[in-house]
């Protein structure tokens, strides 16, 4: 069979198809849901009907690329919203203005710099590389707890941004240069959507462990 076909079946399809695994435990348990896990619940919802978006236009032969320029700016902003309720209440002005800036940047990046059917490379490393900096801020800040680390859902979630974004960071930067050698392109790409694929399976763990309760974070 042919490999391409394979990974379309996979990445297209398959990989999407698996965001509904957390969604499904995310709703089954909402209203145990912290604020931040109702925000990255949404952010699930929001992503999987930008992929359903994809679907169509792929099916017509459209362009795709621009989508990306839009879900750089969604996840940006649904994971930043979230990490705002998880840290300290200080900081939350901050990352505010950081949504912002970073839309902005975003806009100006589409429109005068890198066009709408050219892949983010600059604007989409530096969100990936600003919410790693969040996950790792996270798990210096409750590395100390005496609590069992399983035991609180958003470590679940946590970790799987972490794995997903801190692998894509290169990724996403080189991907204009990678296009270049299809064969490359395959395999890495193979690799980020495998990593997302565990980053849904981390997030549906925590879904479903989010009876427990979660420590929430200040930052001094």
């Amino acid at each position: 069979m042919n490999p391409q076909l394979i990974y379309d079946i996979y990445a297209i399809y398959f990989v999407p198809l698996c965001a509904l695994v957390p969604v499904y435990y995310g709703i089954k348990n909402y209203k145990f849901l912290i604020p931040s896990l109702k925000i990255l619940l949404n952010f699930i919802v929001v992503s999987s009907l930008i992929n359903l978006v994809n679907l169509i236009m792929i099916s017509r032969h459209m362009h795709t690329v621009k989508l990306i320029h839009l879900y750089t700016i969604v996840e940006f902003f649904f994971i930043t919203l979230a990490f705002s309720r998880i840290f300290s209440r200080r900081v939350r002005p901050l990352l505010y203005a950081l949504i912002a800036l970073f839309t902005i940047a975003c806009t100006f990046n589409t429109f005068f710099i890198q066009n709408k059917i050219e892949y983010n490379s600059y604007t989409r490393p530096v969100g990936a590389l600003i919410i790693v900096l969040y996950c790792m801020s996270y798990i210096i800040k409750t590395g100390t707890e005496e609590r069992k680390w399983t035991e609180d859902s958003f470590n679940w979630i946590n970790s799987g941004l972490l794995l997903y974004y801190a692998s894509g960071v290169v990724m996403f930067m080189f991907n204009n240069y990678l296009l270049k050698w299809d064969t490359w392109a395959l395999v890495i790409w193979t690799i980020i959507d495998t990593i997302l694929l565990i980053e849904y399976i981390l997030f549906a763990i925590g879904f479903y462990k989010c009876k427990l309760p979660t420590t929430t974070i200040q930052l001094s």
